[in-house]
């Protein structure tokens, strides 16, 4: 948190200095503001980091709420509801508009960071139908460290097969999509899991 906030300091520190205003209505500052909030604090958010008290109260939560259930859960609802409350409080005792325009900034930077941190903390399922799974489960523990659950298949026109289950991060789904590629005549599908049970 503590170099999270002296990179904003000093980022606020130049960028005023910079001799660059660009006159806009409050609706496009709004959403090209939000839009830069949202990567921003994506980017910092995915990493495990943070630069206010909100984010850090919105960690805590969801590590929380990950370990009782084994759901995975998304920052942004928490922070959303979090801001809203500032907002609501800011509307009330110190200026509406500034109050609904900033909270209209905060809406559509959740969105962004939604998207960009669902799409890469997503769990991703494998499954390979092939003939020969040896090699392919081999190489999924030499380059990977996986393993994967083996189950006997039948193909009205291949016949005998062998399926493979395993799951891997968004980040590794290359590494596997290369293993699969080396062992031809297997069939692959990928897909993202909403949530895992223990």
């Amino acid at each position: 948190m503590a170099f999270g906030s002296a990179v904003y300091t000093v980022g606020l520190e130049v960028f005023e200095r910079v001799p660059f205003e660009l006159n806009t209505e409050h609706f496009l500052a709004v959403a090209f503001g939000g839009a830069l909030l949202g990567l921003g604090l994506a980017l910092i958010l995915r990493v495990g980091g943070c630069i206010d008290g909100s984010e850090i109260l919105a960690n805590i939560i969801v590590d929380y709420l990950s370990e009782k259930t084994g759901k995975n859960y998304s920052l942004t609802y928490i922070l959303l509801t979090f801001n809203a409350c500032v907002y609501i409080t800011a509307f009330f005792v110190i200026n509406q508009n500034a109050a609904l325009l900033s909270l209209l900034v905060y809406v559509v930077a959740t969105s962004i960071i939604t998207n960009v941190t669902d799409h890469f903390d997503a769990i991703k399922q494998v499954t390979i139908i092939t003939k020969n799974p040896d090699n392919i489960i081999k190489e999924i523990k030499h380059e990977l460290n996986k393993t994967c659950t083996l189950m006997n298949s039948y193909g009205m026109i291949a016949g005998e097969n062998k399926t493979l289950i395993c799951y891997v991060s968004y980040f590794e789904l290359q590494k596997m999509k290369e293993i699969i590629s080396r062992n031809k005549g297997s069939f692959s599908t990928v897909s993202t899991v909403d949530e895992i049970l223990r």
